[in-house]
């Protein structure tokens, strides 16, 4: 036991510091860790602790270097932190990642939990699709090609850099496509879309990942489900799909989803889409498109350049985008084709569209060409349906910043 000794009036006094006291001793106290005073004296808030021994339940780990007090998790014991809240904030509180940074695997999951590296299968363009030492699409060895990682069944791919690769996913496959910051997946050979999805079973959900640059021609487009493919479901989320020839997406009777993405400067003269096609949609399901920046993409006269929906017999709204200045002309709208696809708090024009909640005002873009993040001042700002619960932006920053969601892709901070 450690003691400490002072003289006071001649007369001597014994504390005991950090450790153990009995009765006799002038720090004692029935409550404390230990019995002993002076450690209740040194934690401002909340139970004191010398050792995580003294701390249990879901705040089991003594802050030693700090408040003494017992917390979830401290700098030198991250591992605390597991499961669904797998980070120790600066607060010393489990939660959720945000960056793939923060996870060993170098793969946060859309959930907040880490993913195990044997469920991922890792792409770099410096990558290599021959096993090495056993590896194949591993952390330590990550292939080349989409084809290649696909062909490993793990439930996640990787995407690190440009992946120059036409890819299809298909035959009832359900496959996460996770990326780091400004990964890209584009195509420079061949004619035809950057990224298809078909078959009925299919699912593909897309994170943080730039589809983007196909080919110069008509059929150059970013991401299409074709005509009579089945019923795949397609979730693409904080996606950029940019300058496609062709156009952005082109989806056809499948189930979608998207959402806080951007689609802009697709298209061309002689495509058939510019943002966004919908076709041939004939029973319910998840069709969504919200929160979405449809922007400066082109096309012929008489096709509606923004958002188009053919063949559409379930009532859709869409709600909470930005489809405004795509180049429209001879007939064409920014949103147009069947009545059954309608709009809400949405931000539409120059060419309007009525709805509850939409507006129709310059979103007032920081560059049309090249940065689709709002100025401060934009009439986007705060107007999203009140009653919307996303959470975050395209960049993964927190909503709402002020009384209410921005409209589009991008929350203004």
């Amino acid at each position: 036991m450690s003691l400490h000794r002072y003289s006071n009036a001649g007369v001597l006094v014994v504390m005991c510091t950090l450790c153990a006291c009995e009765q006799w001793q002038p720090n004692y106290c029935p409550t404390a860790p230990h019995h002993n005073c002076l450690e209740l004296l040194d934690a401002p808030s909340g139970k004191s602790c010398t050792a995580d021994l003294d701390c249990f339940g879901a705040t089991a780990v003594c802050d030693l270097n700090g408040s003494r007090t017992c917390v979830q998790c401290t700098s030198l014991e991250p591992a605390a932190c597991k499961g669904m809240t797998p980070v120790c904030s600066a607060e010393h509180v489990c939660q959720g990642c945000t960056a793939h940074a923060q996870c060993a695997s170098n793969a946060c999951l859309p959930d907040g939990s880490c993913s195990n590296e044997n469920m991922v299968a890792y792409i770099d363009p410096n990558g290599t699709d021959t096993p090495i030492m056993g590896d194949m699409c591993t952390k330590r060895t990550p292939c080349k090609t989409v084809t290649t990682a696909l062909a490993t069944d793990r439930p996640y791919v990787k995407f690190h850099g440009i992946t120059d690769e036409a890819v299809t996913v298909n035959n009832g496959r359900i496959v996460t496509f996770l990326a780091d910051p400004d990964a890209k997946l584009t195509r420079t050979r061949g004619n035809g879309a950057i990224l298809t999805v078909q078959d009925s079973g299919t699912s593909l959900s897309v994170y943080d990942l730039s589809i983007s640059d196909a080919p110069n021609s008509p059929s150059g487009i970013g991401c299409v489900i074709p005509i009579a493919s089945g019923a795949p479901n397609l979730k693409l989320t904080r996606v950029k799909v940019m300058h496609n020839p062709g156009g952005g997406i082109s989806i056809s009777g499948a189930q979608f989803n998207i959402t806080n993405s951007i689609i802009a400067a697709n298209g061309s003269e002689s495509s058939a889409l510019g943002g966004v096609q919908i076709n041939n949609i004939t029973v319910g399901g998840a069709h969504t498109l919200d929160f979405n920046t449809i922007t400066a993409n082109f096309g012929p006269p008489t096709i509606n350049t923004g958002v188009s929906c053919s063949t559409v017999l379930p009532s859709l709204t869409f709600s909470n985008n930005i489809i405004y200045a795509n180049t429209v002309s001879a007939g064409g709208a920014q949103v147009g084709g069947d009545v059954s696809c309608s709009t809400s708090y949405s931000d539409i024009g120059p060419d309007g569209v009525s709805g509850q909640g939409n507006i129709n005002a310059d979103p007032l873009f920081v560059s049309l060409l090249q940065n689709f993040h709002l100025m401060r001042t934009s009439p986007a700002r705060d107007a999203a349906d009140p009653a919307a619960t996303i959470a975050d932006d395209v960049d993964g920053d927190p909503r709402p910043q002020g009384s209410r969601r921005d409209m589009g892709a991008d929350e203004i901070k």
